[in-house]
C-alpha cells in the first residue's frame, strides 16, 4: 500500500498538441498526481470549471487570444495557474502575475522550477508566502474588453423584456424594470449574497429548474407583502388570510410566473440554441434560506447570477427576476457567440 505525504491532487495540462502535453505530463508526473489533459480550449476550462484541478499548466500560445478572460476565469475558481512560454517579453511576464497568473516560466529546460512552483501552488499550505484568495472573490465582468459581456447583456435584457411585455400584456399593467447585473460567485456565497440582500423576509417565488445543455434556475420574486397587495389588485380586493386567497394567490402567482420566466428561458434556448428541459413553475413561500438552500447547486460548480428589479406601476409593487446559471455560460460566450 502507497503511503503518500500530500494529497492526491488533479492537475489539469492545456497546450495544442498532444505530443507537448505527453511531454510535460512525463517531465512533471509524480505519485502524488494525477493529470487531465486537453487540446481544445473551451474542453480545458470546461474541465477547470467542472473538475476544479488543484492547479493549471497553460502552454500561452494555447491561450493568446482569449488569455485575460482565460485568466481572470481560473482566478476566481481559485485554480493557481502556471503559464509557460519562450517568447513572453519582461514587461508582458509581469503583466500576467499582475493579472493572477501563479508563475510564468520557459518551456524548455525548466524541469525542477516547474516541479517547484507546482508544488508550490497545489499545496500552498507549506508555504507561508501564499495568499490563498477569499471566497467571496467575485468575476468581474466589466474587465472583458472583446464585447463578450454585451452580448451577454443583450441577450439577458431582451429575455427580461420579453418576461415584462408578457406581464404587463396579460394584466394591463404598466411595468418598469432595470437592466439586469451579473455576478459569478461560488455556491456558498451565493446563498450568502442573497441572504444579505433579502434578509429573513418571507418571500414568494414562483421558480423553473431547467436542465440540458445548461443547467440553473429562474425566478420571481416578490416578499409576502408585495405578492399579497399584487393579488389583491388582480382581484379587486379580498380576505389575506383566507384559504381561498391563500388559493388564487398560489394560482395567480404560478401563472404569471409561467409566462414571465418560461418567456425568459425560452429565449435563452433560442438565441443560444440550447435544448434546455423545464416544467410548470412551482410556487413557495418561506424565507430566503429556505428558498435557497433548497436549489441544491453542485457546491465544485461556479454560479452565475443576473438580476433585474421590476416596478408594477398601477398596484405599486416591486419585485425580482433572478437567474443562476453554471459557469459554463461564460465559456460559452468567450468561445461559442
Amino acid at each position: 500500500m502507497n503511503i503518500y505525504s500530500h494529497p492526491i491532487a488533479l492537475i489539469l495540462i492545456g497546450g495544442s498538441l498532444d505530443l507537448e502535453n505527453n511531454r510535460l505530463y512525463e517531465t512533471i508526473k509524480a505519485d502524488e498526481y494525477v493529470f487531465a489533459t486537453a487540446t481544445d480550449l473551451y474542453n480545458c476550462l470546461d474541465i477547470a470549471e467542472c473538475h476544479h484541478p488543484k492547479a493549471a499548466i497553460l502552454d500561452f500560445a494555447f491561450i493568446e487570444h482569449n488569455y485575460l478572460q482565460i485568466i481572470q476565469f481560473l482566478h476566481f475558481l481559485q485554480i493557481p495557474t502556471i503559464i509557460l512560454s519562450d517568447d513572453l517579453a519582461k514587461n508582458m511576464v509581469q503583466y500576467l502575475s499582475m493579472a493572477g497568473i501563479f508563475a510564468t516560466l520557459k518551456k524548455t529546460n525548466n524541469e525542477l522550477e516547474l516541479r517547484h512552483a507546482l508544488a508550490m501552488a497545489v499545496y500552498p499550505d507549506y508555504l507561508d508566502s501564499i495568499d490563498c484568495v477569499s471566497q467571496s472573490q467575485s468575476f468581474d465582468l466589466a474587465l472583458i474588453q472583446t464585447g463578450k459581456q454585451n452580448k451577454l447583456q443583450d441577450v439577458v435584457n431582451k429575455a427580461i423584456r420579453t418576461a415584462i411585455s408578457q406581464m404587463s400584456e396579460t394584466i394591463g399593467c404598466k411595468i418598469e424594470f432595470q437592466p439586469a447585473f451579473f455576478q459569478a460567485m461560488s455556491p456558498l456565497f451565493l446563498q450568502k449574497k442573497m441572504m444579505d440582500t433579502l434578509g429573513n423576509h418571507l418571500l414568494s417565488v414562483a421558480q423553473i429548474n431547467f436542465t440540458g445543455n445548461l443547467s440553473g434556475s429562474a425566478q420571481l420574486l416578490f416578499s409576502c407583502e408585495a405578492a399579497d397587495a399584487f393579488v389583491l389588485g388582480i382581484n379587486g380586493g379580498g380576505d389575506v388570510g383566507s384559504d381561498k386567497f391563500k388559493q388564487d394567490k398560489a394560482d395567480i402567482m404560478g401563472e404569471i410566473g409561467n409566462l414571465a420566466i418560461s418567456g425568459i428561458v425560452g429565449t435563452f434556448s433560442n438565441t443560444l440554441k440550447y435544448d434546455l428541459g423545464y416544467v410548470v413553475p412551482n410556487y413557495i413561500e418561506g424565507s430566503a434560506e429556505e428558498i435557497f438552500a433548497a436549489l441544491n447547486f453542485n457546491m465544485r460548480s461556479t454560479i452565475i447570477l443576473l438580476m433585474s428589479h421590476f416596478k408594477i406601476m398601477d398596484f405599486h409593487v416591486e419585485g425580482d427576476f433572478i437567474l443562476f446559471f453554471q459557469g459554463r455560460l461564460l465559456l460559452d460566450f468567450m468561445f461559442r457567440t
